[in-house]
């Protein structure tokens, strides 16, 4: 009976041990001024919108296993900041660990031996705390995988210095600066260069998302032919980017050329490799939706998908890309309206 009911615990207990992992990153965030945007625990998401905290189901398998966003907030001292907050979820985890062995010992001695819903309750506490040990190890010790590093290669390439801790600090000042509302356009040029450079020389499997960054930097600026050079670099490079973030790629590709190279052909090709997830926000979804709808000469359905869209800007963790969006949504709407 004990060893069916562990069983049938098992996922739970698992969900509570990750969800205690993951709270120990948000609460590291927090003390460290970062802005905590999400927090998953398999199935169940929260996010931070406009109006407050929303509840909503997680339907993406690859963020299942747990996942908490932080956005850095100004550019001062992040790579001390960062360590701290890549140390949350592995000292969370040692915590509960530690506490749940101590409880199981300290219990064992005060309920009755024969009983099997106590037999049940310190097994429970035991699972609890050997899955806890067991996320702690993988998380801290270093390791590289999938285009992901663990929390302690994370801190480890932060705090020895040199190119690597350049780069790695490079790129959350820029994550940090668009988020907090500097349009694509305006975001340093030397150090989106300086940290390319470096992903290069370091074989960096980051290099890919800065060709992101060029693209909308170029889109926004309106330099068509440079936002489409670094927009090719970006798809070549999908391979190497999760596959549960790897739908924004073609999500970018299918709105670039649907919006500024107006080809249905190819817009459409990279829409059909889209598939849709609930870290990739809707105003974007509804933008792309739009600009297919327009040059479809779908005018009704247009003009719906652009209100819609510029109603959802506001729920952009990216601030900077959402002004950039919104004068693109912007010109949709005039187009729509002189159609």
């Amino acid at each position: 009976t004990s060893a069916i009911a562990l069983a049938l615990l098992f996922i739970p207990l698992f969900l509570v041990v990750v969800g205690f992992h993951e709270m120990g990153h948000a609460v590291a965030g927090i003390w460290v001024k970062f802005d905590f945007r999400m927090y998953v625990i398999g199935p169940l998401m929260w996010e931070k919108e406009e109006a407050g905290w929303t509840f909503k189901w997680n339907r993406n398998v690859n963020t299942a296993g747990g996942m908490v966003i932080c956005i850095p907030v100004g550019g001062d001292d992040l790579r001390r900041r960062f360590s701290v907050y890549a140390a949350g979820g592995p000292v969370a985890s040692l915590f509960l660990a530690t506490t749940g062995f101590i409880s199981f010992r300290l219990l064992s001695g005060l309920f009755p031996s024969g009983s099997t819903t106590a037999q049940i309750l310190l097994y429970s506490i035991l699972l609890m705390s050997l899955l806890s040990a067991v996320i702690f190890l993988a998380t801290a010790i270093p390791v590289h995988a999938g285009g992901f590093y663990s929390d302690g290669a994370r801190i480890l390439r932060l705090q020895r210095g040199g190119d690597t801790a350049r780069f790695d600090t490079l790129m959350l000042k820029i994550i940090a600066s668009s988020t907090a509302g500097t349009r694509p356009a305006e975001l340093a040029y030397e150090e989106l260069t300086e940290a390319l450079e470096l992903a290069r020389k370091l074989n960096a499997p980051f290099e890919v998302y800065l060709h992101s960054y060029f693209h909308q930097a170029a889109f926004d600026r309106g330099d068509i032919e440079m936002a489409e050079n670094h927009l090719q670099d970006y798809v070549r490079g999908a391979e190497s980017i999760p596959q549960g973030i790897r739908s924004v790629v073609w999500l970018d590709a299918a709105f670039f050329y649907a919006f500024a190279r107006k080809d249905v052909h190819l817009a459409n090709s990279y829409w059909n490799q889209f598939k849709q997830s609930a870290i990739i926000p809707k105003a974007q979804i509804l933008a792309t939706e739009a600009a297919l709808a327009w040059l479809k000469k779908e005018n009704k359905i247009a003009g719906d998908k652009t209100q819609s869209a510029i109603r959802e800007l506001p729920g952009m963790m990216d601030k900077g890309l959402s002004l950039a969006l919104k004068s693109k949504l912007l010109r949709l709407n005039e187009r729509w309206m002189n159609e």
